[in-house]
């Protein structure tokens, strides 16, 4: 049995390094093609296996370093320096000094920690436990499929760039690559190799944002670097105060609630500088600019940062290590920044015309909610967070997929170019308004998680405003764009879009995903998520069951005092889907009326509806929505908002070190 987990092990962190080497020597296409879809498909046998064998377990499946190759640790350390002097060596060629700042401020006390002082590696070098899998099935099974989406979303990406010579062989390698360096991350007991793992995302996404390599995508990539490297020095510097005070680098020791009275001395300082390591990759105001600069980048790129991996290494962290702080002052001031992050970003939404960056403010917001619901660190809230990272990282990657293909459809990714999308890309419309909808109104799974924040945070007045205020400006900006793409003629005529068979997969499955893991939440929550609840030792007398279909709240007695019914409400749902369209149907064409738009109408009209205008020259309508810049425009807001955040943050650092 231990022979077959390291080979799992193996297979889940080393097959997608292997396969992007392919990816980049062999540039045949076909082949190419072929080795995304053999790692497809091991990534999602290896998924399937974690989660059997973890169910088979005692609540965690553990790999000693004795049955560990000889000297990993070693070449680990070796390759950690490697990999801080390439970024070191990125800075100098694109002559960035603060990045080359940065790097040094970590390749220094790297060296000094792991060559001279004596460090002593945890016995457990990784622990696969129910956190870490629910972690395992978003990064190999959303991320997988994004690289199956790129295949075809590539190609016509490069032949509207005009390329001489095709950049996929480096894309397909970094893309594929990412996912192994994210299971690693995900499943290390050792602080100090997840801090490789980490900054090997960091280079990753660098590389990724730049992929394009205009001057655009250059500044975006540089600002990524720069600000990723500043969570990467917080990281190191919390490694070295926690071995000190601690003596290890297990993460299961270090993340244990603490014992009434014992948080003091350096060990808070050391949480909060991971917690705003967790902050900077998560993107969390005010460094969510790096997030948003990520969107010139092509759409696998951001549906891959945004959903499976980057930003959720960065949640990841702060929920791990949540039963640390715990009923704390550094958990009330995580609780602060993430509701802050999630008001703030839903906020700037609303003034967001481009489709793409309304899904980063929304990404941002839910992964603020997400650091807000483990700083609460309740019961209620950790179930949240945890089933949000699902939720969120299902639908926003099915959303990204989507955009970028009605872009390359219309050539556009302006929501108001947007109106009459339905009439020429029917297919992929629905897809996506779907997708709008699951992260906006019962019974989808994000819409549960919020109700599951603001019952968690009940006893902190301001978090639950901060929440309240963040979910009303969420419904502002999804209705908004909801409302425009199914805009459009009156007439019954439709154009069914033809795109790639990649392309057709990838939304097929994620928006099948985005249904079983709704209508699967009870399952889901027994099997995965109260068992790791469970293991956090948790003892609030509210807690949470699955059962009849959906999520209740229990008090002490078992008694519901509330919940939802996600299975009835679907049933509802499904009823009227079917009923609506049957009774427009039938409705005689004689009861309809065409609106009277200032001249005769025009039948062969596919977008807006259109009329003959002055001159004989076709004239179309035009809706638009209000962006309210005046009250929530990114340029008055952001710099407000960011000198807000970093006050939080300096008043939470200052709080831990008093």
């Amino acid at each position: 049995m231990e022979g077959y987990v390291l080979a799992l092990l193996a297979l889940a962190t080393l097959l997608p390094a292997f396969c992007a080497a392919i990816c980049y020597v062999i540039k045949n296409r076909a082949v190419r093609n072929f080795v995304v879809v053999v790692n497809t498909l091991v990534l999602f046998f290896i998924t399937w296996e974690f989660v059997r064998l973890l169910m088979g377990s005692n609540g965690s499946i553990r790999i000693n370093e004795g049955s560990l190759p000889a000297h990993l640790g070693e070449v680990i350390k070796y390759l950690d320096v490697l990999l801080l002097g390439f970024i070191g060596y990125q800075g100098l060629k694109l002559k960035k000094p603060l990045i080359v700042a940065l790097t040094l401020a970590q390749l220094v006390p790297v060296i000094f920690f792991e060559f001279f002082m004596g460090v002593h590696e945890p016995t457990a070098a990784f622990v696969i436990d129910y956190l870490s899998v629910v972690l395992i099935l978003l990064i190999s099974l959303v991320g997988p499929i994004i690289a199956i989406f790129a295949i075809g979303y590539m190609e016509e990406h490069e032949h509207h760039l005009h390329l001489a010579k095709t950049k996929q062989p480096a894309f397909f390698m970094v893309i594929i690559g990412f996912l192994g360096a994210m299971n690693a991350l995900v499943m290390t007991n050792n602080l100090s190799w997840m801090y490789f793992f980490w900054e090997v995302t960091t280079l990753c996404s660098f590389l990724l944002i730049k992929h394009d390599e205009n001057e655009i995508s250059i500044t975006n990539a540089v600002r990524a670097l720069w600000m990723n490297l500043t969570g990467g020095v917080a990281f190191i510097a919390a490694i070295i105060i926690i071995y000190q005070v601690k003596g290890t680098l297990s993460v299961e020791d270090i993340a244990v609630a603490p014992v009434a009275g014992a948080f003091t001395g350096l060990f808070p300082i050391a949480l909060g500088l991971l917690c705003i390591a967790g902050f900077t990759k998560s993107a969390q105001f005010p460094f969510q600019s790096w997030l948003l600069g990520a969107m010139v980048a092509p759409t696998p790129v951001s549906a891959l940062l945004h959903s499976s991996t980057m930003v959720k290494a960065g949640v990841y962290l702060v929920v791990r290590i949540a039963p640390a702080f715990i009923g704390t002052i550094l958990g009330d001031m995580v609780a602060i920044a993430g509701a802050f992050t999630f008001m703030a970003a839903s906020a700037v939404a609303i003034s967001q015309s481009n489709a793409k960056r309304v899904l980063a403010y929304s990404t941002i917001a839910n992964l603020g909610l997400i650091i807000c619901c483990a700083g609460i660190g309740n019961y209620v809230a950790l179930a949240a967070a945890i089933l949000l990272i699902v939720f969120h990282g299902v639908s926003k990657g099915l959303l990204f997929l989507c955009v970028g293909t009605i872009e390359q459809g219309i050539g556009s990714r302006n929501i108001e170019d947007m109106q009459g999308v339905m009439k020429i890309m029917p297919v992929t419309t629905i897809i996506m308004v779907i997708g709008m909808i699951s992260m906006l109104l019962p019974p989808f799974g994000v819409l549960i998680t919020k109700w599951l924040a603001i019952e968690a945070a009940v006893s902190m007045p301001l978090v639950l405003l901060l929440i309240v205020l963040g979910s009303a400006c969420t419904v502002v900006f999804w209705s908004k764009w909801i409302g425009t793409v199914l805009t459009m003629s009156y007439k019954p005529k439709y154009a069914i879009e033809n795109i790639p068979t990649s392309i057709k997969a990838a939304l097929g499955i994620l928006i099948l995903a985005v249904f079983v893991v709704c209508v699967g939440i009870a399952p889901m929550y027994n099997a995965l998520i109260d068992p790791q609840l469970k293991a956090f030792h948790l003892t609030d007398k509210i807690q949470l069951i699955g059962s009849q279909g959906g999520l209740w709240l229990t008090g002490g007695s078992n008694v519901a005092i509330g919940g939802f019914a996600v299975l009835a409400v679907f049933t509802i749902i499904l009823a009227l889907f079917i009923a609506i369209p049957y009774y427009l149907h039938k409705g005689k064409s004689a009861d309809l009326r065409a609106p009277y738009l200032c001249g005769e109408n025009i039948d062969s009209d596919l977008r807006g509806a259109e009329f003959m205008g002055p001159g004989e020259k076709p004239a179309g309508t035009l809706v638009r929505n209000y962006y309210l810049t005046g009250a929530f425009g990114e340029e008055k807001l952001t710099h407000v908002l960011n000198l807000i955040a970093g006050a939080i943050i300096m008043l939470m650092l200052g709080m831990v070190i008093r």
